[in-house]
């Protein structure tokens, strides 16, 4: 889904207005701990909360299944990094890879996604520069969340830090993520991550995730 670097750039761009106190157990929700899961042993869905509707065919991450397990905690800066990580994997599944990427034959969908993971190294540079924001390395604390294996968040937290130390490179280099589809897609994130945490905090209806569900044919 979406990079980390993406996860944190559009973290840095709500924190204040979500009236984050405490900004690095935010990102430890936001940016590091949703994919401390793998695909292999089912841990990546579980802990993104991946919602398969096999009536509709279709499948996405539920941000309100989130929000409601835990809506005791929503008001802790580490929650609502998590929410928010989901809602914006949620947005990446749906405007970025389902457009993209996932109706590509096998071979050709093979070769764009590995295009793409070297469209995220050089992002790395390219999206602190542009966005000016400090490139801080995510500090492993203890969280409140007995789902999060710590080893593999220490792992994480040490692969970011090696994204933050990326080498400068040009937007002509970029091969699937066009700067205008990045740029397009963290504005919109930005949007919806603060339309959608206001609507949970007031315990009011917000967006249906399904409406960012995708086809499960793919």
């Amino acid at each position: 889904m979406a990079s980390s670097m993406i996860h944190y750039i559009v973290s840095h761009l709500i924190a204040d207005r979500l009236k984050v106190k405490d900004l690095n157990m935010f990102l430890l929700g936001s940016v590091i701990a949703p994919d401390t899961g793998n695909k292999e042993d089912g841990s990546y869905c579980k802990l993104h909360y991946m919602d398969i509707r096999g009536d509709i065919a279709l499948k996405g991450f539920n941000w309100v299944s989130f929000a409601d397990e835990h809506k005791d905690s929503m008001e802790e800066d580490y929650y609502k990094g998590y929410c928010c990580h989901l809602i914006m994997d949620a947005l990446w599944f749906h405007d970025v890879c389902d457009k993209y990427i996932r109706h590509l034959p096998k071979d050709i969908k093979s070769e764009k996604i590995q295009a793409m993971y070297r469209d995220y190294w050089r992002l790395n540079h390219l999206l602190l520069k542009e966005y000016n924001i400090p490139a801080d390395s995510i500090s492993v604390a203890d969280i409140p969340d007995e789902s999060i294996d710590n080893a593999s968040l220490l792992k994480m937290a040490d692969t970011f830090a090696e994204q933050l130390q990326a080498p400068e490179c040009n937007l002509n280099e970029l091969e699937v993520l066009t700067w205008d589809i990045v740029t397009d897609y963290l504005e919109e994130a930005k949007n919806l991550c603060l339309r959608e945490m206001t609507a949970i905090s007031n315990g009011c209806g917000g967006m249906n995730p399904t409406d960012l569900f995708v086809p499960t044919i793919n």
